[in-house]
């Protein structure tokens, strides 16, 4: 009489196709990152528009005060920037850089024609508040009928 006994698969064996799949997601995902440090650091936006002003709220975390620059020009309101590399110590190295630095870029339609010397922009804990308001001849305005 014969006894066969059956091979079982290691631990090792069971989890490699595992382990190859995430070396592969780590290396894709580790291309896309170099790629994506040569384009331009996308700029989020909210935009509300009130009764006198319209408000844009932007997302530009990492970015210093003397980095951001506002400009308009005939309807369009241009937003740059730059988000600065943290600095590494000396005898120190990267073990991963997933955080996108370099130029950043955005550029709206105003809504509406605006008070240009009126404008004024605050940046506060990475959120830029830009309040546009409304110029006196969009403003909304009561008439009476006589």
């Amino acid at each position: 009489m014969f006894v066969r006994f059956q091979s079982f698969p290691t631990a090792s064996s069971l989890f490699e196709p595992l382990v190859n799949f995430e070396k592969g997601s780590d290396e894709t995902i580790d291309d896309f990152l170099k790629d994506a440090q040569s384009r331009r650091v996308h700029l989020p936006i909210d935009i509300a528009e009130y009764e006198n002003e319209t408000v844009l709220i932007a997302e530009i975390p990492g970015v210093a005060k003397e980095d951001v620059k506002l400009s308009v020009q005939d309807d369009l309101l241009t937003i740059t920037g730059i988000r600065k590399a943290p600095k590494v110590p000396e005898n120190s190295a990267r073990l991963r850089n997933e955080i996108l630095t370099g130029e950043l870029s955005r550029t709206v339609q105003l809504p509406h024609v605006v008070k240009l010397d009126a404008i004024s922009a605050e940046l506060k804990d990475g959120i830029l508040r830009v309040v546009l308001p409304k110029s006196d001849e969009v403003r909304p305005r009561e008439i009476k009928v006589r």
